[in-house]
């Protein structure tokens, strides 16, 4: 692995300020490229994705998260992770595969996202529900999550070793053997 490649994962931060600045749909389109290269298993691919940029509905997805984060109205683009659960009994990981390679491609373009709503979570069933009304999304299609990308409003530094690296976390040959 490059040093290059090391760098966009520790550059790679949450991003919850966007500018006004329009995401192009070709950038939107290389994201969904990159997404589509995420491992999967079985190669099952169960993903699809919904690119949506109504405020409006914007304004409703946030308003239907606890605490209304601004930044779901900011982004340019919201993009609805979606998944058929019938396709691969791994569809959870293989959507967060493809959110996290749409994340870091996002930031190598000079894009920022930031990954929201969890189906465990209490208001997250209200809001898949909305964005099934709001965008036609089949029944039997699940929306685990949703990612807000645009234009950062500020630079935040890379991580560290010093904030993310945690050796107590780190466990060799069985449970609290350390290293």
């Amino acid at each position: 692995m490059t040093e290059e490649m090391l760098d966009l994962i520790r550059r790679r931060r949450t991003t919850r300020r966007f500018t006004a600045e329009t995401v192009s749909e070709e950038q939107v389109d290389t994201l969904l490229e990159m997404a589509m290269c995420a491992p999967n298993q079985l190669n099952r691919q169960p993903w699809h994705f919904v690119v949506i940029r109504d405020k409006e509905l914007q304004r409703q997805i946030a308003m239907s998260c606890q605490g209304r984060p601004a930044y779901v109205e900011q982004a340019s683009v919201l993009i609805a992770m979606c998944a058929n659960p019938a396709e691969s009994p791994a569809w959870m990981m293989d959507i967060s595969a493809a959110a996290e390679n749409l994340l870091l491609a996002a930031t190598a373009m000079g894009l920022g996202g930031a990954w929201f709503g969890s189906p465990d979570t209490t208001f997250w069933p209200q809001t898949e529900s909305l964005l099934k009304d709001a965008v036609g999304v089949p029944a039997h299609i699940r929306i685990p999550t949703m990612l807000a990308i645009g234009y950062p409003a500020e630079e935040l530094p890379p991580h560290g070793k010093h904030d993310r690296f945690a050796r107590g976390k780190i466990h060799y040959g069985k449970w609290g053997a350390p290293g």
